[in-house]
């Protein structure tokens, strides 16, 4: 009882008086945490009601709720007929459950600053966790397993079994009601709970201590990899860059650590590391993130094409005559001759095939090749205009003229373009 209670404290000293939200479902764990947590926090009880189990379910939510009368403990019960979706919608009921409650529980936070969500996960949450994991082949972030305090939510009962909570339950008298889903064996997490895992600890029994120790030693690996994959986002972030001699030296672990940050699937891995060794204009095109669009591979490393990044602006431009050219020029501002301009001018973004005649060059060039000339970096070529009359390209903006309509010093109607971009 007194280690349990002086990890809520110690949690308390880290955190200070803030707001805490408590889950309870009304199991051993959730109603232990907040007996204990309430003489630490001001708190609020959240309950959520699935209607799943007809008479039973309401029963959890009457539990709870006598209790936080008696406790004088502010409860927010949220009621989501979730038997019904499952009648008119095939998902897995365990995890559909799980993103009900936690976007519920999202919902109490956004509304108090400063708030923190306390959960019942316990230590053999965290080995179920662990073989869970294991199956889908997670890397060290699956691994490592849930910490002690991430995201707003905190975990306090991390470092003690069920039976030890039980144990304080019974001895204080605690009233909890039990699942009968618990004991079904439908669901991976409930196989290895009821069944996979007391057959092990029966032939190891210092399994349960070993694979503790692998994930503190995992969780502390991986808060380096946080750490270093944190510094190289900022930097891509910044620059949209990263450099081929950084990406080359990247071990493994930190390699698909930053993909993780990136919001990039690791399933791309295996065309990350394709991308380092080929030819430069090669794209990795990354589907179903919230942060990226596209990899590029630069002479000399990667271009990152942000989702913020794919607003184009078009540049503005006037146009108004002048009588003379001035004695110096500049790549923003154009000097053309009237007679030579078909129709209206326009900006329009440039394509694949557009030509141009450059000033002081015989022939024509793609305005591709112009580009290339110029280094600017395919990452950066989606947003290049070039201003046009109805027959020709007059100009790729801030790179090249055209000489077919350019004014010079004997042309008698000059028409000034400034660009602004």
């Amino acid at each position: 009882m007194q280690s349990i209670q002086k990890a809520i404290k110690d949690i308390q000293e880290k955190l200070g008086s803030v707001p805490v939200f408590v889950a309870v479902s009304g199991g051993v764990d959730s109603m232990l945490l907040l007996e204990l947590v309430k003489d630490y926090f001001s708190v609020v009880a959240l309950h959520v009601n699935y209607n799943l189990r007809g008479k039973e379910s309401d029963l959890d939510e009457e539990l709870v709720r006598e209790f936080c009368f008696n406790k004088n403990i502010r409860l927010v019960v949220y009621n989501y007929n979730l038997e019904t979706e499952l009648k008119h919608k095939k998902s897995n009921l365990q995890n559909r459950a799980r993103e009900i409650r936690y976007e519920f529980f999202r919902q109490q936070l956004e509304k108090t600053p400063n708030s923190y969500l306390f959960v019942g996960h316990h230590a053999d949450d965290q080995i179920e966790t662990f073989f869970i994991q294991y199956l889908r082949n997670a890397g060290i972030a699956g691994l490592s397993g849930m910490k002690e305090i991430s995201n707003r939510i905190v975990r306090p009962f991390l470092p003690f079994t069920k039976v030890q909570l039980t144990t304080v339950a019974q001895e204080i008298g605690l009233h909890w009601r039990e699942d009968e889903s618990n004991s079904k064996n439908d669901y991976l997490r409930n196989k290895l709970r009821n069944q996979i895992l007391p057959a092990i600890e029966i032939e190891i029994p210092a399994i349960h201590s070993s694979i503790i120790t692998l994930m503190n030693c995992l969780q502390e690996n991986q808060i380096r990899l946080e750490t270093e994959a944190k510094r190289l986002v900022e930097t891509i972030k910044i620059s949209g860059t990263l450099d081929l001699d950084t990406i080359s030296l990247l071990d493994p672990t930190l390699t698909v650590e930053l993909l993780r940050q990136l919001d990039i699937s690791t399933t791309y891995l295996l065309e990350w590391n394709k991308l380092i060794d080929s030819q430069k204009g090669s794209k990795l095109i990354i589907s179903q993130s919230k942060i990226l669009i596209s990899v590029i591979r630069e002479e000399n490393g990667f271009y990152f094409k942000f989702v913020h990044d794919t607003k184009i602006i078009e540049p503005q431009f006037r146009a108004f005559s002048v009588a003379v050219l001035p004695s110096e020029f500049s790549k923003s501002i154009i000097f053309l001759d009237k007679q030579k301009i078909k129709g209206e001018i326009s900006m329009r973004l440039w394509k694949n095939g557009d030509r141009i005649y450059p000033l002081g060059v015989n022939g024509s060039k793609l305005i591709s090749d112009v580009l290339t000339n110029s280094k600017v970096p395919h990452v950066e070529r989606n947003n290049q205009w070039v201003l046009v009359d109805e027959e020709k390209i007059l100009a790729c903006v801030h790179h090249c003229l055209d000489r077919r309509a350019i004014a010079n010093q004997s042309t008698s109607d000059i028409l000034c373009i400034e660009i602004n971009h």
